[in-house]
């Protein structure tokens, strides 16, 4: 009997420390700022998704130039967010630029 009773304290010990985590992100605004970093933070890449549509920004100008509580957008979602890594690979794909150069196009003067 008593292990049943631990095995219930750690449950609802655990749940309410997820649920603390999840109450700590309150918007202090309704800026498009603020609504894409809670939306970033909740892990929800479809969410996001609609949110950048509505936002009218790219994902390659959130990535880079969005910030939320004085740090970058990915800081912010690494430390803060749900499903961290999911929504990591979204956002941090927007900050690499890809370039290609033909090389072997034949360039000779006629």
């Amino acid at each position: 009997m008593n292990i049943k009773k631990i095995v219930i304290a750690a449950l609802v010990i655990t749940g309410f420390s997820v649920q603390a985590k999840a109450s700590d992100l309150v918007a202090a605004d309704q800026s498009i700022a603020t609504d894409l970093c809670l939306t970033a933070a909740s892990g929800n890449r479809a969410a996001m998704a609609n949110q950048i549509k509505a936002s009218g920004k790219s994902l390659q100008f959130i990535a880079k130039h969005i910030n939320c509580n004085g740090e970058n957008i990915l800081a912010f979602v690494e430390q803060h967010g749900k499903k961290s890594q999911n929504m990591l690979k979204v956002l941090d794909r927007a900050t690499h630029e890809v370039s290609i150069t033909d090389i072997a196009k034949n360039t000779l003067k006629q």
